[in-house]
């Protein structure tokens, strides 16, 4: 059965952490995300097309590239640094990222691969991984625990080199002054004189507290590095939690070597956090160096522009702070002398610059919505659901085209923006560049019996999605009727009746307009609103209940009847049994929830999760899993969520963990539709089974489906070509080979349904369409919601 898979857009929605124009040759551009992969833009159809679209949820850790770098020689060639921690690699592609060969990393001192993760704090610097411009066979690889590395044979092998004389090992960039020259090493191999590092300063402090210096410099070609003079001096004011200046980004010019410098005490900030991904900075800095012939620094000038709203910093303006945010994107036009761009990050709000006279004068050219022109061509970006401000933040990455001096592009937390007119002396327009880009977690995916909609997408960071048609991008995900959007819902819930009622826990956004709870639509989705908070009812309920009120905390998990009247809602993360209320108006009150052992005693679970689900037909009806120490306990309410009563699990079910969420929620159970009592779960290397409800047995019976062997990590539901509601899908392993399958005979076999080209990396869960035979639906944390279907 041959399948084709698209994308139920969202365009960007993730963090682009940095863009490669290839110096040397027109329309090659490649971008690196946090979780998405590396994408290469098409100048042609102009779209970004993913170029990890091969890798298997086995190999997620490919989709979490820290480094790109591009071989000023050889155009065709493209390398990443990817990794999940001490699982890391070097991708190497000769076919502009078509296909990837993944070649080991070094080793750190103790003998693992060394430490890389493109979805760490600090992901949002420089480049880690560089080509060496003189000579395409050594390489340089900065990492994020382990130190400074070259090759000089492609990868093949690694020499460690000390930056510094404390030996640095959290590096945030690296950058090479071919204007330098070249000089020769030990070895006779020709490298670039002047070779400049970015690092934590944790190995240089000078207290253990605050962070020693952050520029080191070699200028023997990477055989030693010392200390670089002229960087911006420590402001001890603030908090005490590693103060100090970290290199963000460098650019050169046929004169200067600029620097954009943050500092990150911030209050609660590690030796790690040196990123904008912390949400915050307390200071921020450009510096300008000039060098002799001799390499010595004959000028190093701070040229830190004030903001254009605020002209002094938000901190106390008796501190020496110079801005009290950051400073990071910084790029040059090799084309035009003197002209540099320069991005703030975390200013409010963030201000994108130009300057035509080396960086001594800067021009705003935009700022939030005050200054400047920015078309959201993606309607969930545009202010109206932002609370009427630009979403844009997290801009540390700003690059001119080379070859076209007025395209120049930035990075956002949201995806990435580009304008066509840089250099115009008439307002310059941004607009959103996102258009093939799908970089966004998706957490659960339900395809709904009932015919609207057609597909509820729950997703982190942008809360909940409802689709009408595969072809028709929703207006916004959950907002209120200001049009402020709640954010990362958990699950939502729906009856398989035509009641247009959907139910979700949802967060509040991180500007307060909105408030996590449980949010409501009446109308399959076209308009939501937020439910009334329990309480009072006890002192642990009613603190989870106003912890909630913080922006961008986990609601928790909803359940609704089948008639839409009773709600039973486990509160916050972890799901605590202990904090799980029920409702019987729809939302309205609510009353405490009790768990009953097999004796009849109340049970606390002092901490342990409960993920709750409702009967599919009878609306008085829901069960439970518990995850508690002995293992999955099952349970059921037979009066509208008010008590629930341990039932028995079959004998031979696993000691499998059910009530996890979000990044937890290792097993897929999904309820058989319009049948009560009855749920397919996947559990991985335990297999597909399928339990049932038994009144005269008193609890659940049931099997593994699957074949032995068999790995069984997503399971969905969908018609099959005769219209019955029989057709499962999966992703996993079957007979040792890794995709996704459908079957027709309960899980007992399976026909794979993609290819090695269509993999899409991290699958968080699977549905069938339950009207469109062979249609299943892909929520990815990887590439965004993808569906699939079958073409003759």
């Amino acid at each position: 059965m041959n399948y084709q898979y698209k994308s139920l857009s969202v365009p960007g929605g993730g963090f682009v952490t940095g863009f490669l124009f290839h110096p040397n040759q027109k329309d090659i551009l490649y971008c690196r995300t946090d979780i998405g992969g590396v994408y290469r833009y098409d100048f042609t159809e102009d779209m970004w097309i993913s170029l990890v679209d091969s890798v298997t949820d086995v190999e997620k850790w490919k989709t979490y590239p820290l480094s790109i770098a591009l071989d000023p020689k050889y155009p065709n060639r493209l390398y990443m640094a990817v990794g999940e921690h001490n699982q890391s690699a070097i991708g190497y592609s000769e076919d502009y990222g078509q296909t990837f060969t993944y070649l080991d990393t070094p080793k750190n001192d103790r003998g693992l691969p060394v430490e890389i993760h493109g979805n760490a704090p600090g992901r949002s610097t420089g480049e880690r991984l560089l080509v060496d411009p003189f000579n395409s066979d050594t390489l340089y690889l900065g990492t994020m625990f382990d130190g400074f590395f070259v090759t000089e044979d492609r990868c093949k092998t690694w020499t460690k080199v000390e930056v510094g004389p404390n030996d640095e090992k959290n590096i945030a960039f690296i950058g090479v002054d071919e204007k330098a020259g070249k000089v020769e090493t030990e070895a006779s191999e020709e490298r670039p004189a002047r070779i400049i590092v970015a690092t934590s300063g944790r190995q240089g402090s000078p207290d253990g507290i605050s962070r020693g210096p952050s520029i080191y410099i070699s200028q023997d070609g990477g055989q030693s590095f010392q200390v670089m003079d002229g960087q911006p001096q420590t402001v001890m004011e603030g908090s005490h939690d590693h103060p100090g200046y970290v290199g963000q980004r460098i650019a050169f010019d046929e004169k200067y070597t600029y620097i954009t410098y943050a500092s990150y005490n911030i209050g609660w900030s590690d030796w790690n956090m040196y990123g904008c991904d912390t949400g915050k900075c307390s200071d921020g800095a450009l510096f300008r160096y000039a060098f002799d012939e001799k390499g010595n620094i004959t000028e190093a000038q701070d040229l830190t522009p004030s903001h254009p709203m605020t002209k002094v910093h938000s901190g106390n303006s008796k501190t020496g702070f110079r801005l009290g945010y950051g400073l990071s994107g910084i790029c040059t036009d090799p084309h035009k002398p003197g002209f540099v761009i320069l991005s703030t990050i975390t200013a409010t709000p963030d201000v994108f610059y130009r300057s035509s006279d080396y960086g001594l004068t800067f021009e705003p050219l935009m700022a939030g919505l005050e200054i400047g022109q920015i078309d959201f061509n993606v309607s969930y970006q545009h202010p109206k659901y932002n609370g009427k401000r630009s979403l844009i933040h997290w801009m540390s990455d700003i690059k001119i085209n080379p070859f076209d001096s007025d395209m120049a592009l930035f990075n956002t937390g949201a995806g990435v923006f580009a304008t066509h007119s840089l250099t115009h002396d008439h307002q310059v327009v941004f607009e959103s560049f996102s258009q093939g880009m799908e970089e966004t977690v998706h957490l659960n995916v339900y395809a709904p019996v009932r015919e609207k909609p057609g597909v509820i997408d729950v997703i982190g960071d942008y809360g909940l999605f409802v689709f009408d048609h595969v072809n028709h991008q929703p207006e916004t995900s959950a907002s209120n009727s200001q049009g402020n959007r709640w954010i990362t819902a958990m699950n939502a819930d729906f009856t398989d009746y035509d009641d247009g009622v959907i139910v979700s826990t949802l967060r509040g956004n991180w500007t307060g307009e909105t408030k996590g709870g449980l949010v409501i639509s009446y109308d399959n989705g076209k308009t939501f609103e937020k439910l009334p908070d329990p309480g009072p009812l006890n002192d642990e309920i009613d603190q989870a209940i106003e912890y909630l009120k913080t922006p961008n905390v986990t609601s928790g998990w909803i359940a609704m009847s089948s008639d839409c009247s009773n709600l039973v809602w486990a509160i916050g993360l972890p799901l605590n049994g202990d904090l799980v209320v029920y409702s019987y108006d729809g939302g309205l009150t609510y009353a405490k929830t009790n768990f009953l052992d097999k004796k009849g005693d109340l049970i606390r679970f002092n901490g342990k999760p409960v993920k709750i689900f409702s009967d599919r037909v009878d609306p008085n009806t829901f069960y439970a899993f518990a995850d508690m120490e002995e293992g999955a306990l099952g349970f059921i309410s037979q009066d509208g969520g008010e008590t629930f009563s341990e039932i028995t699990m079959p004998k031979d079910f696993p000691n499998c963990l059910l009530a996890g969420i979000d990044s937890q929620q290792k097993y897929e159970i999904r309820p058989l539709p319009r049948k009560g009592g009855a749920f397919y779960i996947a559990l991985e290397e335990n297999g597909l089974w399928l339990l049932e409800y038994s009144s005269v047995k008193s609890g659940f019976h049931g099997e593994c489906l699957s074949q032995p062997g068999h790995v069984i990590k997503r399971i969905g539901i969908g018609v099959n070509d005769q219209g019955e509601l029989t057709r499962l899908y999966t992703s996993g392993t079957i007979n040792g080979v890794y995709g996704f399958y459908l079957s027709d005979d309960g899980g007992r076999t399976w026909l794979r349904i993609n290819d090695d080209d269509h993999q899409f990396g991290d699958i968080r869960s699977i549905d069938g369409d339950k009207h469109v035979a062979g249609r299943f639906y892909v929520a990815t944390g990887t590439r965004g919601l993808i569906y699939g279907q079958p073409v003759s």
